[in-house]
């Protein structure tokens, strides 16, 4: 976020970030801190999370956890060796 957003709480006292601003999935899970007169959201990891989001959620993330991932320039396998009876050798 480059500008700051003004937020307001609701009738009840609570205050609902937009999803745009947090930048944060479904069931995302934040640790609330004090700093003096600021309040910090910090990103949770957690297992629970994984189990409630979605399928096409969970690919969305994987897919993109890939992409991510360094780059091998070494040779491909030749398809002869990913046959099952030659894996045991």
């Amino acid at each position: 976020m480059a500008e700051g957003a003004i937020l307001e709480t609701n009738e009840g006292g609570e205050l609902q970030i937009p999803a745009g601003i947090l930048g944060a999935g479904p069931h995302a899970r934040f640790r609330l801190e004090h700093e003096g007169q600021a309040l910090r959201l910090i990103p949770e990891a957690s297992d629970r999370a994984w189990e409630t989001t979605q399928p096409g959620d969970r690919v969305r993330v994987f897919h993109e956890w890939v992409t991510r991932l360094p780059k091998r320039g070494g040779p491909p396998l030749p398809a002869e060796e990913l046959r099952r009876e030659n894996f045991y050798d």
